[in-house]
């Protein structure tokens, strides 16, 4: 137990140290310096941006060049690019979580002494449930680890996976742009 606590803490200690970071990055002039340098490559920097926009250590940083690149460049282009580069990286932790987590789940529902959970997860309802509450985390500013553990859980098909993520990585991502637009 002690080893999850310590595990835990420095994980906690990433994210703080993430945000900070983020909000250091949109307070300084190195992120005009970078949308500057990156003219005409706007593109690369986007996918970038969204392939770092889905971990849970990378989230802020990666929202804070999103937000800069979207006030410089077409805001939907950023969003697509930034929503394909996202996709790539929910398929590496979606590969990794989906196998991993089902092993887990179905071992801790063999375990449990209760039927009751595995029923509520054998039902379809709560299976689409799961997908849809996950996939509406990937659309937010949260890190999509906790949405695709959740999709994950709901035996989604990678085949499925694809434009769900796409699609609301990319919406995310636009909402990030309207918000630095609002500011």
């Amino acid at each position: 137990m002690k080893k999850h606590n310590r595990r835990l803490l420095l994980d906690g200690i990433v994210v703080a140290v993430s945000i900070a970071v983020a909000i250091a990055i949109a307070k300084s002039p190195y992120i005009d310096l970078l949308v500057s340098w990156t003219d005409g490559y706007y593109v690369l920097t986007a996918f970038v941006a969204g392939l770092f926009f889905t971990s849970a250590f990378t989230t802020a940083p990666a929202i804070a060049v999103l937000a800069k690149l979207s006030l410089a460049y077409p805001p939907g282009a950023v969003a697509i690019i930034g929503g394909i580069g996202a996709l790539l990286g929910d398929l590496l932790i979606f590969a990794f979580i989906k196998g991993h987590i089902r092993e887990d789940v179905r071992y801790f529902l063999a375990k449990a002494k209760t039927k009751r959970i595995r029923h509520i997860l054998e039902h379809r309802f709560a299976r689409w449930s799961l997908a849809f509450v996950g996939a509406i985390i990937i659309a937010s500013p949260l890190p999509d680890e906790l949405g695709l553990a959740m999709m994950g859980l709901s035996d989604v098909r990678t085949s499925r996976f694809v434009p769900i993520s796409l699609a609301f990585n990319t919406l995310g991502i636009l909402l990030i742009a309207f918000i630095a637009h609002s500011i």
